[in-house]
């Protein structure tokens, strides 16, 4: 029986690009792995602290779709998407999170953020969304190389890093039929070629280049995508009345609920972003089903449901569209231009909020509270008895 190992590949499964010598088991340009499926598994690194409900929602989650590392601005790992170092390092330094006085010199590493919006299996960009449309080359094949680069810039926490800002421009290609035009492109890590640096410079506090200043080594970075409903394979359970009532105890969303709209548990984009969004069950109907028999009455279609929300975050309607303004502007305050959605989305996740209840809702949701879970391992079916 031979026990050779196995061979090693000379050229990198995800981007092509040529592999150095050895057995390496990331690839320099998009640190994507690349190991054979049979070598052996290198040593296991220590367990990493986690609080116990974010190791069990960590476990159930849907396979990741790029190398990820965890930075000081995000409770979530975060998507290495190109750059100029060799392999996803957690000691990147994100915009607006360098305390020294000094800049950064050339050993450091620093995060920067494309201006992305999460899709399904990877992220999007938009011309006119932080983009902008470099033209075009014509392949053999008939399909075209459509080119296209965003200005970012890293800066450091105020008063530090002697007022120094790094201007960077970065470049991401996308392809398409010869002959048509394409004003964004569907980025897919471990698909796509990851996105390059096209350059950078310093400039001082009063915006002059600084020439003399050594450039740190960069990484491009997808903004936090917060795992939510879809991205967790999960079903909803179903409990007796009595159960569900005991399951849901300390819960800060009591009582029976429906769904909003819809007539199963399914994701909806909500002003807090992704979630499943459910309405209490009015007194009226709650009396009448404890006193009649079932189908007396129709209540209208849809099941009852009980709400495990133990850390919702809490706020009227239009306290809420006040809040998200703020919260964007602290994503932009760490280099994250990112639309509502997402910013509310990780701004929840980072302050560990489980679920949200929106009281003064009627305009939006026609009842006066709503609560909106963030998994469906939050909510129970309650059964007919």
């Amino acid at each position: 029986m031979s026990t050779s190992s196995p061979p090693w590949p000379k050229f990198c499964r995800h981007c092509g690009v040529g592999l150095p010598p050895g057995q390496p088991r990331f690839c320099i340009e998009c640190g994507g792995d690349v190991a054979p499926r049979d070598a052996p598994a290198p040593p296991a690194p220590p367990p990493a602290r986690r609080e116990p409900a974010r190791a069990a929602r960590t476990q159930r989650q849907k396979g990741k779709p790029a190398p990820t590392v965890r930075l000081g601005n995000a409770g979530v790992e975060q998507s290495v998407i190109g750059g100029t170092v060799q392999l996803p390092t957690s000691g990147a330094t994100p915009p607006g999170l360098w305390v020294l006085d000094e800049p950064p010199g050339p050993d450091a590493v620093l995060a920067i953020y494309a201006p992305l919006r999460a899709v399904v299996g990877g992220w999007s960009g938009l011309v006119g969304k932080g983009w902008q449309a470099d033209g075009s080359q014509d392949q053999p094949d008939g399909r075209a190389i459509f080119r296209f680069s965003a200005a970012i810039e890293w800066f450091p926490a105020p008063g530090c890093g002697a007022g120094l800002r790094l201007r960077a421009r970065i470049g991401a290609d996308s392809r398409g039929k010869e002959g048509r035009e394409r004003r964004g492109f569907r980025y897919l890590a471990h698909h796509d070629a990851p996105m390059r640096l096209l350059e950078a410079a310093w400039v001082g506090p009063d915006g002059a280049p600084r020439d003399d200043i050594p450039l740190p080594q960069i990484q491009i970075m997808a903004p936090p995508r917060v795992p939510r409903v879809s991205d967790y394979d999960e079903q909803v359970a179903t409990m007796p009345a009595a159960e569900a009532e005991r399951w849901a105890a300390g819960s800060q969303a009591p009582g029976v609920y429906h769904l909003n709209g819809v007539t199963t548990p399914t994701q909806a984009q909500t002003p807090v972003g992704r979630g499943i969004v459910l309405t209490p069950v009015g007194l009226f109907e709650r009396r009448l089903r404890g006193i009649l028999p079932q189908g007396v009455i129709d209540f209208g279609a849809g099941d009852r449901f009980r709400v495990q929300l133990m850390r919702p975050y809490t706020c009227d309607m239009a306290a809420w569209v006040r809040q998200l303004r703020k919260i964007r502007a602290e994503a932009r305050e760490l280099g994250m231009a990112m639309e509502a959605e997402p910013a509310a989305e990780w701004w929840l996740d980072r302050n560990g909020y489980d679920g949200v209840i929106l009281t003064k809702a009627q305009a939006r949701y026609g009842a006066a509270q709503a609560a909106i879970a963030f998994r469906r391992s939050q909510i129970v079916r309650v059964s007919h008895e």
